[in-house]
């Protein structure tokens, strides 16, 4: 086992103050941060619900039933999670809420919502600070169905549906808990002749798993969008939204804004682009000045990177990760595919999280004038067709990896930390397997 720095810090006694290393950058002043450290590992003190505009917690609730709404209901209700008089999609909650020119609340009943349900297929976003809030429980979404009737199709099992882009098995999963994916093939025939395969054949789909597939046990994710909010540049907050597929990801921030974006228990993943050669990350936040928190979320099964934040010319993005994961990450032979990546000069805190098992990239990679602090995170890295890296910082980026883990296997080559002219420092990190290696003036030390 190597390690760099002066091994693993004691176990405290009680929770204590971590400052925030020097040179990190972070606009304290903007975003009050406190990392703590106990035996439980490094968290914040931050509450979400804080970090966005107050108005939507006292102004209009718009609810939404997936099974008993009506679209043509007002929404209100007497009380939060009153669905009497509750809408069916989401979309239809935003232009309720829109309308009223204020802040406003979506609470959402948990359940399965799919296709065209939360965006309308990217027609309908929030023009208002919003929060979109799954009550008490999970919501659901996919861009697909939920149920498919599967007839046979002597080799294959068929169904009618078009515009389909990846296909899962939903059940069989992943050692990371994830739907296992079908390789695609070129017609029925192949489909056929390879176990665990899919091909789309006009308006159809076959898929060959060996036996009969069960009405829930496919996963079709369709060419629609997913949380894509293009438009979108004021406060965003999301609570127990779980998304599956969307052409420009599950999760898409994309205008240039000053705001705020938060996400308490959600999952981004299955990504599908209508191009691979357009293939999209299963959460990205980009050209927003303010702060992205995210809190016990997961970011997987993207077609290009997990995680994904640039600037893209509007300066000041900040970024939290709380107890966040992300792996299964690539796919389609897209190259550079990472867990988690930061762009331009954002600066980012990563506490506890737990990445890996991406295809033709790094697992957590920082570029260009990032600083990036990383605490108590773990990363696997096993790239069978490349070089396996948990750990890389590039350009003039800088990283502090404190009481993190990388476990970098499998690949020709193996790196722990790869410091490619970036600035690495470290204080009782353990490399579990794999190397430690600079080039381009990149430099690793203890802090």
């Amino acid at each position: 086992m190597l390690g760099v720095g002066l091994g693993l810090h004691p176990q405290p006694p009680a929770e204590v103050t971590v400052p925030l290393p020097v040179g990190l950058g972070w606009d304290s002043e903007a975003h009050p941060i406190q990392v703590l450290r106990g035996r439980g590992g490094f968290r914040s003190e931050t509450v979400p619900r804080d970090l966005v505009d107050p108005g939507i917690w006292s102004g209009a609730a718009i609810h939404v039933d997936a099974v008993s709404g009506n679209d043509a209901n007002s929404g209100q209700g007497a009380a939060d999670g009153d669905f009497s008089d509750a809408k069916k999609t989401i979309w239809a909650a935003f232009v309720a809420g829109n309308a009223t020119g204020a802040p406003y609340r979506v609470i959402v009943k948990p359940g399965l919502y799919q296709e065209a349900a939360f965006t309308r297929n990217g027609q309908d976003e929030p023009s208002q600070p919003v929060a979109v809030v799954g009550w008490g429980g999970a919501v659901r979404f996919r861009t697909g169905p939920w149920q498919v009737v599967w007839s046979d199709q002597a080799g294959t099992f068929g169904t009618q549906e078009s515009a389909v882009v990846r296909v899962f098995r939903t059940d069989v999963l992943t050692p990371r808990g994830h739907y296992s994916e079908l390789s695609e093939v070129a017609d029925p025939a192949a489909c056929a002749a390879t176990v665990d395969s899919w091909c789309a054949d006009g308006g159809e789909v076959h898929v060959n798993i060996g036996s009969a597939p069960g009405t829930g046990d496919i996963a079709l994710i369709r060419a629609f969008h997913g949380a894509r909010f293009l438009s979108h540049a004021a406060d965003l907050y999301l609570e127990n939204i779980h998304c599956e597929g969307g052409i420009t990801g599950a999760l898409h921030c994309d205008a240039v804004a000053t705001r705020n974006v938060v996400a308490v228990g959600c999952s981004f993943r299955y990504s599908a682009p209508t191009s691979p050669a357009a293939a999209q990350d299963a959460a990205r936040v980009r050209r927003t000045s303010g702060l992205v928190a995210c809190f016990d979320c997961d970011a997987s099964f993207g077609a290009k990177d997990g995680w994904n934040f640039h600037e893209d010319g509007a300066s000041g993005l900040h970024v939290l990760l709380e107890d966040c994961s992300g792996s299964d990450n690539g796919a389609f032979g897209v190259t550079s595919c990472n867990a988690l990546t930061s762009h331009d000069a954002v600066r980012m805190i990563v506490l506890g999280g737990d990445f890996g098992n991406s295809r033709n990239g790094t697992e957590v990679h920082c570029i260009q004038q990032t600083a990036s602090y990383l605490a108590g995170c773990r990363v696997v890295a096993r790239d069978v067709d490349g070089s396996s890296v948990a750990y890389q910082c590039s350009f003039e980026a800088s990283m502090w990896l404190d009481e993190a883990v990388a476990d970098a296997a499998g690949g020709a080559s193996n790196h722990a930390i790869e410091a490619n002219s970036g600035t690495v420092f470290t204080r009782g990190f353990q490399a579990v397997a794999g190397d430690i290696v600079t080039s381009g003036g990149g430099s690793v030390s203890a802090f």
